[in-house]
């Protein structure tokens, strides 16, 4: 896992990301690198979090191949940047063969239907464990009524980027094959019907044209500026994979803003982001989540608490009462929250952000640290695996300075290794 840390204020972007990198759910390096140059001479960083790599291939390498042919052109905004970025990886099918795309797809099929095949064997478990036989005719139906609703809510999704219809239909056409293989393979024996069949070829396809991820995602945040820009900018995308030569991506909007005049700070947190949150809102997301469920469920029992016999009423019966009673509970219920989250943002995100708006680099640049040593702390005291830790680069970019390492790890000894300094300008400073 990881905790990576963007503070934007008019003045530059500094961005923070730890080292640790979970293998196999159990094994932990502290060594990871989460936070490169996009460009080795403009002022545009990016991290990484979430998978390490897109279907196998390491981000680092894409980012340095990227940063290599982009020598020293400039774009005029960050939005150029990711777009090309995106166009370079797309256009580089060389190093997406169709046996890495079709492992990735694979990969996918056998856990959706496996996932499947258990679901069915939950919705059977109380009849099989009430010792009453289970026929295969209600075998064969529970199972299309499985695959019906499934089928209904992943073809309800949007298309992702850049995917259409007339582009999910070849790649089912290109993929029927294996979706056939993989359904043979994993439901063996179960009767499947023909139209049964239809909608698992379809699901197979909607897993990966369908605005639908998974946890293999990886996420890119790309900060700095445009050769036409003054203040920095965030843009935030998610990637899973590649399918039929194009990448299937989304747009975080939510994570991804421009400093303007009028909107001068923002501060985000990236992957594990519960200890940024319990800072900015004075609570953490997850007692916050319990304590509305809690008052939501306490709310819902009041009615029922009062006895039908003290609602006496010529106009109205004691239920006409108790759902207008619970009516009226939910709108005061809806006024507190309204109120608790205006004295959060009072009380806590508003100081916060008027500080940070008149920061100075290299205090936007202690505070992206701090956040981020904060989570590693919380998961160094508490019986969890340390998913945050080892050493923290931070960078700070800015109009004027370009990208300035506040603190950086090498995995080598950097007084060993003096052309590695000399070479990596080599095919910018000629040109």
């Amino acid at each position: 896992m990881t905790a990576e840390v963007i503070i934007l204020n008019s003045s530059g972007v500094a961005l923070a990301a730890d080292s640790a990198v979970t293998i196999g759910g159990t094994k932990i390096f502290n060594t990871a690198i989460k936070l490169l140059a996009l460009s080795k001479v403009e002022p545009v960083g990016i991290m990484i979090y979430g998978n390490a790599g897109l279907i196998g291939v390491p981000w680092e390498t894409l980012v340095k191949l990227y940063r290599t042919q982009l020598k020293n052109t400039q774009m005029e905004t960050l939005e150029d940047y990711s777009d090309d970025f995106l166009k370079y990886i797309t256009d580089r099918k060389d190093l997406f063969p169709d046996a890495l795309e079709k492992q990735w797809v694979s990969s996918n099929l056998f856990r959706y239907y496996t996932s499947l095949r258990e679901a069915l064997v939950e919705k059977l478990r109380p009849g099989l464990t009430g010792g009453a036989p289970v026929s295969n005719e209600d075998v064969v139906k529970r199972f299309a009524q499985l695959v019906d609703e499934k089928h209904k809510a992943l073809g309800a999704e949007a298309f992702a980027e850049g995917m259409d219809e007339a582009f999910e239909k070849n790649t089912r056409t290109h993929y029927l094959a294996l979706f056939k293989e993989f359904q043979d393979g994993v439901f063996q024996s179960l009767e499947r019907s023909p139209k049964t069949t239809e909608k698992l070829n379809d699901l197979g396809v909607y897993l990966h044209t369908r605005a639908v991820f998974s946890r293999g995602t990886s996420g890119l945040v790309f900060a700095g500026y445009g050769e036409s820009e003054i203040y920095p900018s965030v843009a935030n995308i998610e990637l899973e994979g590649v399918i039929q030569g194009r990448l299937k991506y989304r747009v975080r909007k939510d994570k991804s803003r421009k400093i303007t005049s009028n909107r001068d700070s923002f501060i985000y947190p990236f992957a594990q982001e519960d200890m940024v949150n319990l800072f900015m809102n004075g609570v953490n997301n997850q007692v916050l989540a319990h304590m509305q469920s809690a008052l939501t469920s306490l709310i819902q029992k009041v009615p029922d608490l009062i006895k039908d016999e003290d609602l006496k009423s010529d106009e109205r019966s004691a239920a006409e009462i108790k759902d207008e009673l619970l009516l009226s509970l939910r709108a005061a219920l809806g006024t507190y929250y309204q109120e608790f989250g205006q004295h959060i943002r009072t009380a806590h995100i508003t100081p916060v952000m008027n500080m940070v708006r008149v920061l100075p680099k290299d205090e936007l640049a202690a505070m992206a640290e701090a956040l981020v040593n904060l989570t590693a702390f919380k998961r160094k005291v508490t019986n969890t695996l340390e998913t945050v830790g080892g050493p923290v680069d931070v960078a700070v970019i800015s109009k004027g300075d370009g990208l300035v390492w506040v603190k950086r790890k090498h995995y080598f000894p950097p007084e060993l290794n003096a052309s590695f300094y000399k070479n990596y300008f080599r095919g910018i400073e000629n040109d």
